[in-house]
């Protein structure tokens, strides 16, 4: 299946290393047009129809984000194409939305254009996730305060404060949160102590990871137990008991 897409970049080399890209490792990906700014950018969208369009987050006349408030995003899927530093990446991925960071690695390129080419999955909730993005990245790194979970069936946005533990479900985590709700995401626990760490949750087993804001007591022992706000235990495992006391102590 053969889908159209628009590049909307100020930068004309990134512009050409994208394009040369998609040439080359996406042969199903025919790209109809490009623009510079968003004002180009809905000039292309409305003339071409598109069904993906790679988009920067910074342009001349505003961002990627003014571009998609003004136009109805519903018919086609969008993959944001930024050079912002490590700390705005990691807005962007607790905001849930399909980017590629320059320089852009090739099999990162397919990786996203193979997430958007079922196109009869819309994303419906991308304002929603453009909301919390906008939101994150206007502070810094450590006071980001909001994360999307999405399941099979819903999307959740979640204050991150409210977050109790993280357990792993094999290739799934789920999530428990303050209203006794649980919620199961299709992210290891990996990644869930990559996007949570720097906000004082902690990686106690294998198994676990918890918010060192929600414990109420530790009970030692060969690794230990852990006595969390919503009266949940968790163990900690040996290897990692030096490590959590140690969080823990930095923590407090």
């Amino acid at each position: 299946m053969k889908i159209s897409a628009v590049i909307i970049d100020d930068e004309l080399n990134a512009r050409k290393a994208l394009l040369n890209l998609i040439e080359m490792y996406c042969p199903e990906v025919n790209v109809v047009g490009e623009a510079i700014d968003v004002a180009g950018g809905l000039h292309a969208i409305t003339a071409l129809n598109p069904q993906l369009v790679f988009l920067d987050i910074k342009m001349p006349d505003g961002t990627g984000f003014d571009l998609l408030k003004r136009i109805d995003n519903s018919q086609f899927k969008v993959i944001f194409v930024t050079a912002y530093d490590q700390f705005a990446i990691h807005a962007i991925k607790m905001s849930a939305v399909d980017y590629l960071l320059k320089p852009i690695n090739p099999k990162e390129l397919q990786e996203a254009v193979r997430k958007v080419l079922d196109l009869s999955k819309l994303d419906d909730n991308l304002k929603m996730k453009l909301s919390v993005l906008e939101e994150n990245l206007k502070v810094s790194h450590t006071q980001i305060r909001k994360i999307i979970l999405n399941t099979s069936s819903s999307l959740h946005v979640v204050s991150i404060g409210n977050i109790i533990r993280c357990e792993a479900d094999e290739n799934y985590t789920r999530v428990v949160i303050t209203d006794d709700q649980a919620i199961m995401v299709s992210k290891t626990l990996k990644e869930f102590d990559d996007l949570l760490s720097p906000f004082g949750f902690c990686r106690v087993h294998q198994s676990h990871l918890v918010n060192l804001q929600m414990i109420i007591s530790y009970e030692k022992g060969s690794g230990g137990m852990i006595l969390m706000k919503n009266k949940d235990k968790i163990p900690v495992s040996g290897r990692r008991k030096d490590f959590f006391i140690q969080a823990l102590e930095l923590f407090n």
